[in-house]
This record gives structure tokens, C-alpha cells and sequence, in this order.
């Protein structure tokens, strides 16, 4: 007798939102903060040293460039407590983000189209490499702002669909007010630019005239504005307005711009790995593949994507990260593409299989290699086989292992299980050790008084952490006698050399 198969799913969803947070946490605690993560954690650990939540600073000095909603929520998972400000509650938040964002976009698939599409937009959503990679586990505002923008335009889209337009556009511009809190002025210009491509396309640009538009407006921007308000209103405006404008066309060379669109198509296809090229392969394969612009709504998710990539066009200065918020919406229309691609069974469970050893034996032989610390090769290897166990014995039994997408899907949670296991143990293993130089720095000093001639920020959050004191910014002339700085060359009473990596830090002390 045949075995019947389990049908695609909400239940085939929450397996795979398992797989995602499995995947994701295994080690999310171990990487030094780097790149602007610890700029994120000064900003939490600063706001609770100052009981100011309003006013985010950075090494106490005002920082306009990024609104606070981001270090809100950061300090929310950490209880409102600087003990807890670390490097697992602060990249958290954007794991918790990548999965509502993935339950809400399955929400929003299954009453536009059906189900199975819902489920494999939402798997290929999670595990396209610049989410799966790149955001889902990183002290960063993209994948908040990617669940806010897509919560502004889904929401707007489905009560404006239901005749409920009032609701539409308030809860439109409040999620788009959240986006502008998370990242500034982009926030809004995703809603705007999606709303008018889809009522242009329904000849329907009256509605944005109407009293409805005009209230949903006000009260939906009403956080936003409150916050800019409760700030210095003028800074606020300029810096966010700057910062959206310098990465423009018309604040970057002519070459730059022509540079950036010749070059749009592989680092496009690259930020979309290896989704991309599935489609594309089946495209080529198949042009009655692309039949399904004839349904009208994914007509207008195909118009709202390519507007909205037609400003990433003319803004030279945007790195690829700044469209996860519409890879949701390319997400439905890859899972279009994909939705009926098949495998043999029995292969697919093969190739997992084979993935799964050739995972594994890469990473007990090349950690070994790395680091010569067999106890870091077992970690990582129980940690790896927690996922990887997860997926072939317990997942693909509760699945439809015929289906490309959730084989697919399911080789690309094991590979971030490996990710998360074996390479940021080898990472951390490398890198250098900026929390051991700032805990000795927090020994020396022991509460006294300390600041920084240098804005350099993994010093500064460790030392803010270690010490639970702010750690200001000063310049040489504002320091005091019998006051410890950190310093890039040593200045009066040198007191100890840290060297990490290729640079080379003094604590010193003025006499």
C-alpha cells in the first residue's frame, strides 16, 4: 500500500519554526559582539545607567542615527536589568522577529492564495541566506524592521481588502511608525511606495485623498512623532534625513550609481541563495511557470517589489541588506514557482543522510584542526547533532519528503545547525579576546572612575558590562588626575598593553 503522506500544513510550519529556533540559539551566546552589535549594547546598557529611555547615546555621547525601538526591545528581553544585557538578549529579539515574521507572512499567504504556498513562503523566507545566515541571529534592527514593514503593508493590504479602511490605514502607518523607530526614514517609504503601486494599479489613487488616509495618518505616525518631539526635534529630522539621503543617487557620483546597477543582478541573486537559482532554473526550464502573474494579487506583489527595487537601484550607498524586507514578498512568488516541484522519497531522505554525515565529519575533523581543543569539537559536535537528529528523525517523519522546498528547506536548517556548532566555535576560538582584556580593565579600575579617548565600541560595551558603569568619550584635555582612560597611544602612566587582533590598546592613568 501506498504511504500516504502529511498534507503541507500549519503543523509542516511549526516544525520548521522549531527548526529555525534550534538552529538559530545553539551558540548564539558564544561570538564576541563585532561589527555594530556592540554599538546596540552600549546604547541599552546606557539607557538603563541613565534612566533615559528617549535619548540613546554611545559612549555617552547623544546618537541620533538610529531611533531607539530597536535598544527598547533589546532591553525589554533583558528584564530591564544592565546584568542581563548580553550577547544572548541582545541578538535574540531578531530571532524571535524572523519567526513571527514567518508565522504572519504564512497568515497572510493562506487567506490570498492556500495553505501550501503560505508554508513554503514561509520556509524559503527563513531560510534564504541573508535571513538564515546573515540576520536572523544578529544584534541588528534589519529583522525587526523587516517584521514591522511587512506587518505595515500585509495588514494595510488585508483590511483594506475587507472594506475596512479606516482600520487599513492605521494600523498601516503604525507598524510603518514602528519601521521608522527601528531604522528611520526607510520605515515609511516601504509603506508608501507599496501602498501607491497597489492603488495605482486598481486606478484607486482617489483613496489616498480621503478623511480615512488623513486620520490613519495621524494617529498611526503619533508614536513616531512623539518620540522625535520628546528628543531634540530639529537633530532628530536632520540626522535621520541625512542618513536616508547620503546613500542616494544624489548624494553619491554618477559612477557609483551606474557601478551599483551593473552589479544589482549577482549580489541580488546572492542575497536570495539558493532560492534564487531554484527558480530561476525552473523558470528556464518551464516559462509557463511564470503564468501565475495572472492572478491580480500576485500581479500587484510583483509590481510592489519591483518599485520598491527601483529605489535600492538609484541608491548607490545601500548595502543588499535593506531588502530582506521585501524578500517576504519574493518569497510568495518563488514558492508560486516552486510550489509543485517534486523529489523521489527515497532520495531525499538519502541526500539528508549524506548531508548529515559529510556535515559532520567536516566539523569534528576541520574544529580539531582550527583550534587542537578536542573539547571544543565535542561541543560543537553535540550541538550540531541536537539539530541534525531534530530534522532526520523526528521532522522528515511529520513531512512531505517529495517536496523539493521541504527537503530543501530542511538541508538548510543543517547547515545553519553546522553554522551555529562548528563555526562560531572556531570564530570565537580566533578572535580576539576583547571580553578577557575588558575584565582585567574592570579588576585594574574597580569602580573607579574611567573613561575612553577612543570610540572603539567592543572595549567600550565589555567594559560598560563588566564595570555596570557608563564609560564616557572624553578627549585628552577633560581628563583628571587619578583618572584611568583606554587609549590608542599610550599617554602619562602607562598601566597595561592589551593586544587584540591588529590593534593595540593602553590603559593608562593621568598623573
Amino acid at each position: 500500500m501506498k504511504k500516504i503522506l502529511p498534507p503541507i500544513d500549519k503543523k509542516t510550519l511549526n516544525l520548521f519554526l522549531i527548526m529555525l529556533f534550534l538552529a538559530g540559539t545553539v551558540n548564539i551566546w558564544l561570538l564576541t559582539l563585532h561589527h555594530e552589535e556592540p554599538r546596540r549594547g552600549i546604547i541599552a546598557l546606557e539607557m538603563l545607567f541613565r534612566h533615559n529611555l528617549i535619548q540613546p547615546t554611545v559612549l555617552m555621547v547623544p546618537y541620533f542615527r538610529k531611533p531607539p525601538l530597536h535598544n527598547w526591545i533589546t532591553i525589554l528581553f533583558a528584564g530591564f536589568n544592565t546584568h542581563w544585557i548580553n550577547e544572548f538578549t541582545l541578538r535574540f529579539p531578531s530571532l524571535v522577529a524572523t519567526g513571527l515574521t514567518a508565522f504572519f507572512l504564512y497568515s497572510f499567504v493562506k487567506r490570498k492564495l492556500d495553505e501550501k504556498v503560505a508554508v513554503l513562503s514561509s520556509i524559503i523566507f527563513m531560510t534564504t541566506w541573508t535571513v538564515l545566515i546573515g540576520y536572523s541571529t544578529k544584534c541588528e534592527p534589519d529583522m525587526l524592521f523587516t517584521l514591522f514593514t511587512f506587518l505595515s503593508i500585509s495588514t494595510w493590504y488585508y483590511f483594506f481588502d475587507t472594506n475596512k479602511k479606516l482600520i487599513a490605514w492605521t494600523l498601516g502607518y503604525l507598524f510603518a511608525s514602528f519601521s521608522l523607530l527601528t531604522k528611520g526614514l526607510p520605515g515609511i517609504l516601504f509603506f508608501v511606495l507599496s501602498y501607491v503601486t497597489i492603488l495605482f494599479s486598481r486606478n484607486k489613487l482617489k483613496e489616498i485623498l480621503t478623511a480615512q488616509h488623513l486620520i490613519g495618518i495621524i494617529a498611526g505616525l503619533a508614536p513616531f512623532f512623539l518620540w522625535v518631539i520628546a528628543v531634540s526635534p530639529e537633530k532628530a529630522i536632520l540626522t535621520l534625513w541625512h542618513e536616508a539621503v547620503r546613500r542616494t543617487a544624489v548624494d553619491n557620483p554618477l559612477t557609483k550609481t551606474l557601478k551599483g546597477i551593473l552589479l544589482f543582478t549577482p549580489r541580488f541573486t546572492l542575497a536570495l541563495f539558493p532560492w534564487s537559482l531554484f527558480a530561476i532554473y525552473e523558470v528556464l526550464k518551464d516559462r509557463k511557470k511564470l503564468n501565475f502573474l495572472r492572478n491580480s494579487f500576485l500581479k500587484e506583489i510583483t509590481a510592489l517589489i519591483v518599485v520598491n527595487l527601483v529605489v535600492y537601484l538609484l541608491s548607490p550607498g545601500t548595502r543588499m541588506r535593506y531588502i530582506i524586507p521585501l524578500i517576504p514578498f519574493i518569497s510568495i512568488l518563488m514558492a508560486e514557482i516552486l510550489k509543485d516541484k517534486k523529489i523521489n522519497p527515497q532520495r531525499s531522505i538519502s541526500n539528508i543522510q549524506f548531508l548529515m554525515d559529510i556535515l559532520l565529519f567536516m566539523g569534528i575533523i576541520g574544529t580539531i584542526w582550527a583550534t587542537l581543543h578536542t573539547e571544543i569539537a565535542l561541543n560543537a559536535t553535540i550541538f550540531f547533532l541536537i539539530v541534525a537528529y531534530f530534522i532526520y528523525f523526528y521532522a522528515m517523519k511529520r513531512i512531505d519528503i517529495t517536496s523539493f522546498v521541504l527537503i530543501a528547506g530542511c538541508a538548510l536548517f543543517m547547515i545553519r545547525g553546522f553554522y551555529s556548532a562548528y563555526f562560531i566555535s572556531i570564530a570565537q576560538f580566533k578572535y580576539p579576546k576583547y571580553r578577557k582584556a575588558a575584565w582585567e580593565i574592570a579588576k585594574i579600575t574597580n569602580g573607579k572612575e574611567l573613561s575612553t579617548l577612543i570610540p572603539e565600541l567592543k572595549i567600550g560595551f565589555y567594559s560598560e558590562k563588566f564595570r555596570q558603569q557608563p564609560l564616557p568619550l572624553k578627549k585628552k584635555t577633560e581628563l583628571k588626575k587619578g583618572e584611568f582612560f583606554i587609549t590608542e597611544k599610550p599617554l602619562y602612566k602607562k598601566l597595561k598593553t592589551f593586544k587584540l587582533g591588529n590593534k593595540v590598546f593602553y590603559l593608562c592613568e593621568k598623573e
